[in-house]
């Protein structure tokens, strides 16, 4: 069986790296109209170029769908890759930017398009180049895989694959958890600053002709098994009949147009023949999957999913400013709390188990920017005292923020990608630990932005140790990233 692996494990010039190498020259080496060339599968995921066709534009962002279609589109993508190599068990591997956070060996040297099909420029310069790599702020996985749903409601990104929604969406919001952060944080920090010419993997337009994009999503693929893995009540949406059955158009290596459903892509093992090298051991026989056999378990459970859209209260929003501008230097953004955050915020103290409406959510409504992706991302703070340095690790460190996919309206009309983003944080046990320490005042509160971008690679990080703290200002990022609003609701 296929098995991907951890690219970090195998050797720069092994089997498996030379297959990738040659199918993916063998796939650039086709006419762009070929559906299994480099260029029509890359389309596929989302391209500004015209005359489009009716496969192009496809990707699903910011509902629940994201998963599941990008698990299809990664599969026929690798039927086509094996194809094209030459090696009948060639499988994708996966970048584990948890434990690796530069950019894979391969993938920058020999730094050459013409000698290695792996390589492009269009990449963040310290990417490429090795002496940078991401920083741990933004390849932490834990908030997302704390998540025991799957989907939330309509209106809401508090879940591990996002939103609910009845029908395919190209591109909304808000993202889910994981792919919030560290999916779209990790897009922007490899592509980099620039305009879509730039900086391919910073623009879902892009981001597919950069080869990294495959392992990037194939360790997404693999996290969404590592989660069912921890159980505790994690499952897939079975019972929602539009994830499970709605269509999605691909294309295979026989150039056949072919469809796919989330029922057909539960089981990568059994219905995909694809493992990964971390999985559970598999048995001595694989016994065939029947999709039916699922379907008669899980449609007993209730339809989780058909219950309509959010409801939230709001319990505070920022004040005096129309525009929130983030730059190099730290932005703390003040709000002014509602008198029932008072109730709200003591009652969520008290309790054990708080529901999910009456949970404390900060959201960052109206993210964006300009034509320029700013290549960097914000960590976001609930009430950081003035003065403390910032620390991923310190309970009042609420998340990430990330550009892939949101700009202005304005940019939009012009070609240049998406529109602005609303992210939604729980922030209840942030709030929990404040409250009991007594820094939770009743009348305000404070959300800070920190930028993070890249930081010196492993063998440099001990002795720039100030500069990967990023302690100092640094250059102001391009495209004028900024947000609407900040609010606190219950419920979100």
């Amino acid at each position: 069986m296929p098995t991907r692996r951890d690219v970090s494990d195998l050797a720069p010039n092994g089997t498996v790296i030379t297959a990738l190498r040659d199918g993916v020259a063998e796939m650039k080496s086709r006419a762009d109209s070929n559906p299994t060339s480099w260029r029509f599968q890359a389309n596929i995921h989302g391209t500004f170029d015209t005359p489009t066709q009716p496969t192009w534009n496809r990707c699903q962002h910011g509902t629940f769908f994201f998963l599941s279609w990008h698990r299809m589109y990664l599969y026929f993508f690798e039927r086509i890759l094996r194809a094209a190599s030459g090696n009948q068990n060639l499988a994708l591997p996966y970048w584990k930017w948890t434990d690796q956070r530069r950019l894979p060996l391969a993938f920058r040297d020999p730094a050459n398009a013409s000698t290695n099909p792996l390589y492009t420029p269009r990449r963040a310069p310290g990417m490429n180049d090795g002496s940078q790599q991401l920083p741990l702020s933004q390849v932490q996985t834990g908030t997302a895989m704390d998540f025991t749903n799957f989907s939330s409601p309509t209106g809401s990104g508090l879940s591990f694959g996002g939103q609910r929604v009845t029908q395919p969406v190209h591109f909304t919001g808000p993202h889910g958890s994981l792919e919030g952060s560290p999916h779209d944080v990790i897009h922007g920090l490899v592509g980099g600053n620039g305009d879509p010419s730039q900086s391919w993997m910073s623009f879902p337009e892009t981001a597919a002709r950069d080869p990294i994009f495959w392992l990037h999503h194939a360790m997404i693929d693999r996290l969404w098994k590592r989660w069912l893995d921890r159980n505790e009540g994690r499952s897939n949406p079975v019972g929602n009949s539009a994830w499970m059955d709605t269509q999605f158009t691909f294309f295979d290596e026989n150039r056949q147009q072919v469809t796919m459903r989330g029922r057909d892509i539960l089981d990568t093992v059994n219905q995909l023949d694809y493992r990964y090298d971390d999985d559970p051991s598999l048995s001595g026989i694989r016994v065939p999957f029947t999709p039916a056999e699922v379907e008669v378990a899980t449609f007993a459970q209730s339809n989780s999913g058909d219950d309509g859209g959010l409801d939230r209260t709001l319990l505070g929003a920022s004040v005096g400013e129309d525009m929130i501008e983030l730059g190099a230097r730290p932005k703390r953004v003040s709000l002014q709390l509602r008198d029932e955050a008072r109730d709200r915020v003591a009652a969520v103290a008290r309790a054990d188990a708080v529901p999910v409406e009456e949970r404390v959510v900060v959201n960052v409504e109206g993210v964006q920017f300009d034509e320029q992706h700013p290549g960097v991302a914000y960590e976001v703070y609930l009430n950081l005292p003035e003065g403390e340095r910032p620390n991923f690790q310190s309970d009042y460190y609420v998340g990430n923020i990330g550009f892939f996919g949101v700009g202005t309206y304005e940019a939009h009309e012009g070609g240049h990608g998406g529109h602005p983003a609303d992210l939604s944080f729980d922030v209840t046990n942030i709030v929990r630990v404040l409250q009991e320490r007594g820094e939770w005042n009743e009348g305000e509160a404070s959300v800070s932005f920190v930028m993070r971008g890249l930081v010196p690679s492993a063998e440099e990080e001990e002795s720039a140790e100030a500069f990967a703290e990023q302690a100092e200002p640094q250059e102001e990022p391009p495209g004028r990233p900024r947000v609407e609003r900040v609010t606190i609701t219950a419920g979100g």
